[in-house]
């Protein structure tokens, strides 16, 4: 292959051209693409998500699964709230729903949803190993006097 040092300017500008061709190109997708991701929105001076995938009442086991995601993309539930979906005597039916923040660094977390003499018996644990409790709440049925409760501890 034989390089020509006279033709050198030519390349060099053809190759300039190229990159910034490319970097505008870049540019604009990165533009694009932050614009589609702005799912955000500001909540008491930190930055709290709702996923339209996640903003929803979710049973215990499909909470486990969006909780597993959203950890895997970085992020932590914010707030958590519950509510009954079965208010029959003797059925245990409950739903959850999360906020979600940014994670950080080194963060732990855990969260439950049950009868509120089941999670005294969690917010013990919970304190043994340093997590403190950052959301909760009680809801009671008025119908069948059952209540439930949510809690999130971070540490």
């Amino acid at each position: 292959m034989r390089i020509d040092q006279a033709g050198g300017n030519s390349s060099k500008r053809a190759v300039i051209r190229w990159t910034s061709k490319a970097g505008a190109a870049i540019g604009a997708l990165l533009l694009l693409g932050g614009c589609m991701s702005m799912g955000a929105r500001d909540q008491t001076s930190s930055i709290a998500y709702r996923a339209s995938s996640v903003d929803q009442w979710l049973a215990t086991a499909d909470a486990d699964v969006v909780v597993n995601q959203m950890a895997a993309k970085g992020m932590i539930p914010a707030t958590i709230d519950c509510r009954f979906a079965d208010t029959t005597p003797g059925q245990v039916a409950y739903v959850s729903k999360f906020t979600w923040k940014r994670a950080p660094a080194n963060a732990r977390y855990h969260w439950e949803v049950g009868d509120p003499t089941y999670l005294a018996s969690k917010e013990v644990r919970a304190n043994r190993v340093g997590l403190k409790r950052v959301a909760a709440k009680v809801v009671r049925d008025p119908a069948s006097g059952q209540t439930v409760g949510c809690s999130v501890w971070v540490g």
